[in-house]
């Protein structure tokens, strides 16, 4: 007897067709090719890919300056709050998607943002979409802390590159950390591969506690997964050795401080006096940011990985710079000028979405300093005038001041 489609799609554990999605819960989102977007469903074990609607080239210039996040979003869903769950950028359209949970069944919800201050809700019970299960996906009731399901880190970390979606998280088996390679379009090809790193400032062999950010780069000609775990090691992993199977061990060439959990990893180049460099950011909940940049890496991958205990509190391995980027929940890049994130004010206790540039400078309007009080003048500091000035110039600007930009003389 012949099968139908849609049943051999289940048993392949993917749908082959375009159906409406069914998602219900959102961990991680990718932007996958063309108008696909990924959505990560812990509750279902699976991976939603949603054809998003034909969108318009980015404006030039766009930036971002939503200082009311949480309000935007609350007024799309009848003033509930919201938990911002992921955020990524639609390349190319600087249409930003927002994924949140409201409510006491925290109900998932996605939205597109514009710099103008619009926001759409995707419709996700009416998206065409394909999905694929998760193999070995968690299945345990244990709650962490009597509160976070074990499930809900099916997915911690989820990136899109050259036809595979790259997702990190549990499993069900005895080395639970784990890596999965989906191609796309789905079908019965996965690969999962489980992952162990040696944890410096706990002097112990990790097999349980997954990556909780991640992003790629490359070095002497050889393609490598970038991974940040909890308080705080880095460790590289080259692709090539994510097979299905596999038991690996990451390589530890980095700790970037204890008591935290790292938010997000994305990649990026800058270009100075002609030159341009690599570089990773990693944003925490509870440390600042780290630019990392992948000449380091490179150079750590020549040496050995850290095998011995750091001590208490001190870091070690690859030299990394710190950003003022506090309060950070995610980062992407907005385009080649400019990141956009979804971050938590702290002083003023607001939820919002921001661009900053990827010189780090920061952004000139969350602080008062000498600079902003009217009766600063730049006249007669030729330092100030040549350095300080240009940048806060622009920032005045980007940040929707332009009337404060302060005469040369």
């Amino acid at each position: 007897m012949r099968l139908p489609l849609i049943a051999i799609a289940c048993l392949l554990g993917a749908s082959s067709g375009a159906f409406a999605a069914d998602v219900k819960s959102i961990s991680r989102l990718a932007a996958g090719p063309g108008d696909v977007i990924f959505v990560a469903d812990w509750k279902a074990a699976r991976v939603h890919a949603i054809t998003l609607p034909p969108a318009p080239q980015a404006p030039a210039g766009a930036v971002f300056n939503i200082l009311d996040l949480e309000q935007l979003l609350s007024s799309q869903i009848g003033g509930a709050r919201v938990t911002v769950e992921d955020m990524v950028v639609r390349p190319g359209t600087a249409q930003v998607y927002v994924a949140v949970s409201y409510g006491a069944a925290k109900t998932p919800a996605l939205f597109a943002v514009t710099s103008d201050r619009k926001v759409r809700r995707v419709d996700l019970k009416a998206a065409a979409s394909t999905s694929v299960a998760l193999r070995e996906a968690p299945t345990t009731d244990y709650k962490f802390w009597k509160e976070t399901p074990e499930r809900s880190f099916t997915v911690t970390d989820m990136k899109w590159r050259e036809g595979e979606l790259f997702v990190a998280g549990l499993s069900n088996q005895d080395f639970a950390s784990t890596l999965r390679r989906v191609k796309y379009p789905f079908g019965s090809q996965q690969a999962v591969t489980s992952v162990e790193i040696y944890h410096a400032g706990h002097n112990l062999i990790e097999t349980r506690a997954p990556i909780r950010a991640m992003s790629f780069a490359s070095w002497g000609g050889k393609p490598y997964l970038v991974a940040a775990y909890t308080c705080t090691p880095l460790v590289t992993i080259p692709l090539d050795e994510l097979k299905d199977g596999a038991h690996i061990r990451g390589k530890t060439v980095a700790e970037l401080g204890y008591g935290n959990t790292p938010a997000d990893m994305i990649s990026y180049s800058t270009t100075a006096q002609g030159k341009t460099e690599d570089f990773l950011l990693l944003v925490n909940f509870d440390r600042a940011s780290n630019i990392i940049p992948v000449s380091q890496l490179e150079a750590a991958g020549a040496r050995p990985g850290i095998e011995t205990q750091v001590p208490f509190g001190q870091l070690a391995g690859v030299e990394v710079t710190p950003a003022p980027l506090a309060g950070t929940l995610r980062v992407d890049n907005l385009d080649d000028k400019s990141f956009v994130m979804v971050r938590r004010r702290l002083e003023k206790d607001a939820l919002q979405l921001v661009s900053i540039g990827k010189d780090l400078s920061f952004r000139l309007t969350d602080h008062v300093s000498e600079y902003a009080f009217s009766e600063y003048s730049f006249k007669g500091n030729t330092f100030q005038l040549q350095n300080i000035k240009p940048r806060q110039d622009v920032l005045l600007k980007d940040e929707g001041f332009p009337d404060l930009i302060k005469a040369s003389e």
